[in-house]
C-alpha cells in the first residue's frame, strides 16, 4: 500500500509527535554508552518495546501510515541497540 500523506494539521501533528516519541529512548542509549553499563536497564522492557514496534511498523506499512512508521523504525533501532549492548558489554 502506498504511503498516504495528508495536509490536515492533525496529520502533520501526528508526524511531528511520531518523530518526537521515536527519539524517546535515545537519552537512555546515551546514558548506557557514556556509563558503559546496561545493568540498570530492564531487558524485558526493551524486548517488549522491540516486539511492539515491529508489529506497529508492519501495520503502518500495511496501512501506509508514515506517522506510525517513523516512531516504529526509531524505536526498533533504539531497543535493538539496548538489547545488543546488554548482551555484549
Amino acid at each position: 500500500m502506498p504511503i498516504i500523506i495528508h495536509n490536515h494539521w492533525i496529520d502533520k501533528l501526528a508526524v511531528l509527535t511520531g518523530v518526537v516519541s521515536g527519539f524517546a529512548l535515545y537519552p537512555q542509549i546515551f546514558i548506557i554508552i557514556t556509563s558503559g553499563s546496561a545493568e540498570s536497564v530492564s531487558l524485558t522492557t526493551y524486548a517488549i518495546i522491540l516486539l511492539n514496534s515491529i508489529v506497529w511498523l508492519t501495520y503502518s506499512i500495511h496501512r501506509g501510515l508514515i506517522s506510525l512508521a517513523i516512531p516504529s523504525v526509531l524505536n526498533i533501532f533504539a531497543s535493538a541497540v539496548v538489547i545488543v549492548w546488554f548482551f555484549t558489554v
